[in-house]
C-alpha cells in the first residue's frame, strides 16, 4: 500500500473470497482509480502520482491480490485478468464511487482495458502507461525465455532468469534483474531498490501462479480496444525493455487513443520521469475529465 501521503480512508473488502486492501486520498468531486499492476509490486508504485492528483480529485488505489496488504491466494485461477477488473469494481462500489477515470501501467493495462470496454458507463476516461497487452511479439531476447519458463537451465543469465526454477532458487536475484530492465534510464538505482523492496513482500510461488493464470487473449484484447468508447491516452517510453513500444502504438491505433512517446524512457516512466507523466495526465484530464 502507499505509505505517503496519509489516506483519508482505508479498508479491506472481500472480492471473490480474496481480501483486497484499498486506500482513498483527496476530496475532489471527480474520482480517479489507480489500478494495480503485476503482483510483483503493490500500490506504492503510484507514490509520485497520488499527491499530485489528490489535490484536485478523489484518488482511489488498491493493492493487487498477491502483494502489499492484500491477500496472497495460491491458485493460478485467482490471478486471472478478469479477477483484477472485478476487484476494481468491488473497491469502487465499497467507497461509493460510480464513475472514475482509470490510470493503469504495464500489466494493469489488461484489467484497465477490460474495465473500460465492458463497463463504459463507469469509465469516462482511461490512461495506459506502457501497456503490457498481447499485441505482437515480445522483445527478441524474451521469447526463448518465456518458452523455457518451466525448464531448468544450466545457467541463468539475462532473460533466462525468467524461469520458475530460478525464481525459487534466487528470488532477490530475479527481482534485481527484472527491475533493472524496468528502469533502463541512467542513475535509476534508487527506483530499482524501491521496486525490489516491494517484490520481496511477495513470494516466487505467488508470481508463478500469476504466470500460470488465465490471460487475456490477443483476439479479446483487440476486440476490447476497438470497442473502447471513452477518451484514452497511451504513454510509452521508447527505451522500454519489458514491453515493446509497438504494443502501445497498436493499442492507440485500435482504440483511437492519443499516443505520447517519451524519448529515453523505460518501462516505468511514471516513477522515473514523474513530472513528464503528471503533465501528460493533467493535459489529458483537463480536456476530457477536468476537476472542479
Amino acid at each position: 500500500m502507499l505509505r505517503i501521503p496519509k489516506p483519508r480512508a482505508a479498508g479491506d473488502i472481500a472480492s471473490d473470497g480474496v481480501r483486497i486492501h484499498y486506500q482513498v486520498f483527496g476530496h475532489g468531486r471527480r474520482a480517479i482509480l489507480l489500478l494495480p499492476t503485476w503482483s510483483i509490486v503493490h500500490s506504492d508504485f503510484w507514490r509520485q502520482q497520488v499527491p499530485h492528483l489528490a489535490t484536485r480529485y478523489t484518488v482511489v488505489s488498491f493493492d493487487g491480490r498477491g502483494n502489499g496488504a492484500s491477500e496472497r491466494p495460491g491458485a493460478a485461477s485467482a490471478y486471472a485478468e478478469r479477477q483484477f477488473a472485478d476487484d476494481a469494481l468491488a473497491v469502487l462500489d465499497e467507497v461509493g464511487i460510480e464513475r472514475a477515470a482509470i490510470v493503469s501501467a504495464s500489466q494493469g493495462g489488461c484489467w484497465g482495458l477490460i474495465l473500460a470496454a465492458t463497463r463504459p458507463g463507469r469509465v469516462p476516461a482511461a490512461v495506459f502507461i506502457a501497456p503490457d497487452l498481447p499485441f505482437g511479439p515480445p522483445h527478441a531476447e524474451q521469447a526463448p525465455a518465456y518458452a523455457a519458463f518451466d525448464e531448468p537451465q544450466a545457467r541463468y543469465e539475462g532473460w533466462s532468469k525468467w524461469n520458475r526454477h530460478y525464481w525459487r532458487e534466487d528470488w532477490p536475484g530475479f527481482l534485481e534483474f527484472f527491475f533493472s530492465k524496468c528502469f533502463t534510464e541512467p542513475d535509476s538505482e534508487r527506483e530499482i531498490e524501491h521496486f525490489v523492496g516491494m517484490g520481496l513482500e511477495t513470494t516466487p510461488e505467488v508470481i508463478i501462479a500469476t504466470v500460470e493464470a488465465p490471460a487475456l487473449t490477443e483476439a479479446d484484447a483487440k476486440r476490447f480496444a476497438a470497442s473502447l468508447a471513452c477518451p484514452a491516452l497511451v504513454i510509452h517510453g521508447d527505451h522500454d525493455e519489458v514491453t515493446p513500444l509497438p504494443c502501445g502504438q497498436e493499442l492507440a491505433r485500435l482504440a483511437g487513443a492519443d499516443l505520447a512517446v517519451l524519448p529515453g524512457s523505460g518501462h516505468e516512466p511514471h516513477c522515473r520521469s514523474p513530472a513528464d507523466v503528471n503533465r501528460l495526465l493533467d493535459e489529458f484530464l483537463a480536456r476530457h475529465y477536468a476537476a472542479d
